[in-house]
């Protein structure tokens, strides 16, 4: 699921960036140079909980179609095959 992320150039931020940093208090906020978004601003409990996160075991029922879609569809390297002699 894409959630929507309000954006706003870099020269903007380094003009006003007491309302981004409030803004950021309360929604991430994409950064962009050059046209393209290159960091996102959000609070810092809101990073750890996203950091916290990237170490939680799902239940297969809880991904998304696309994660199982490529899990499926995953091919092992060849050095997968090469820890099969491990369990000999």
């Amino acid at each position: 699921m894409e959630l929507p992320l309000d954006k706003v150039t870099s020269s903007e931020v380094s003009k006003r960036f007491g309302y981004y940093y409030d803004e950021a208090m309360t929604h991430p906020i994409a950064v962009e140079r050059n046209g393209a978004a290159r960091v996102v601003m959000m609070s810092a409990a809101e990073y750890e909980r996203l950091a916290r996160l990237d170490h939680i075991a799902l239940a297969p029922e809880e991904l998304s179609n696309d994660a199982l879609r490529a899990i499926i569809n995953a091919e092992p390297t060849s050095e997968s095959y090469d820890n099969n002699k491990l369990l000999d």
